[in-house]
């Protein structure tokens, strides 16, 4: 079985992260995944003060280039495919994991912080992507309509975060949504632990989506998680 990471985030981009590159890709060759999908934040704290002021297209360059130093660092030892994390000016109080993204979607689409979920969800089915709200059932998120979403984020394992997940499976399977688990890395001190297991190999975002809707996956649970809040 292949394992890939659905959740991760690198100091390269996220604000919220303290890995290198590096740090990364030695933590999941050893933990032995196949495949990371590189979901860094783009939420209102993302970009650097003096960027806020620049174009998207400058914003999402400083996105993409914080995801090639990942990919040039996993260069014949991982798979690294770009995903994001993205959270609303307005709807400021939840998380939505995008997969299946690339960088021309990202320009055509603009500041996707300032759409709200509605307008999201629609863009991410006209293109063809999918959208899961990541640990929808932490205290300071807010559950989304499931008719917006393809899935939810069913195990969270951030230790550093009380994400309900027992709570978040039941809701899965109540409203028939796809689960899928992350790790939600962030430090290097964190283990890899979460994702989906596959008889096969994910090498690029087109075999990720084909797998995700046809449910050929297995989601990957650490033993004994206990978070530490």
């Amino acid at each position: 079985m292949y394992k890939t990471e659905m959740h991760c985030h690198s100091a390269n981009v996220s604000t919220c992260a303290h890995a290198t590159a590096e740090e990364i890709v030695e933590k999941y060759t050893a933990a032995g995944y196949t495949t990371i999908v590189n979901t860094e934040h783009i939420n209102p704290w993302t970009f650097p003060r003096e960027l806020e002021m620049r174009t998207w297209g400058e914003k999402v360059s400083y996105f993409i280039d914080g995801h090639k130093k990942l990919c040039a660092a996993a260069e014949g030892k991982l798979h690294i495919l770009l995903g994001a994390e993205i959270r609303f000016f307005r709807e400021n109080n939840s998380d939505y994991l995008v997969y299946g993204i690339t960088e021309e979607f990202l320009r055509e689409c603009g500041d996707v912080r300032a759409l709200d979920i509605n307008r999201l969800s629609a863009i991410v089915r006209e293109h063809g992507l999918m959208i899961f709200q990541a640990h929808p059932f932490r205290p300071t998120m807010m559950v989304t309509d499931t008719r917006l979403l393809d899935g939810i984020e069913v195990g969270n394992f951030s230790p550093w975060h009380e994400s309900n997940n027992e709570i978040a499976e039941a809701w899965a399977k109540k409203h028939n949504l796809l689960g899928i688990t992350g790790t939600d890395f962030h430090n290097s001190d964190h283990e890899p632990a979460g994702g989906i297991l596959t008889e096969y190999p994910i090498y690029d975002n087109e075999t990720l989506i084909r797998t995700l809707r046809a449910g050929a996956y297995e989601c990957i649970y650490p033993e004994n998680f206990k978070p530490l809040v």
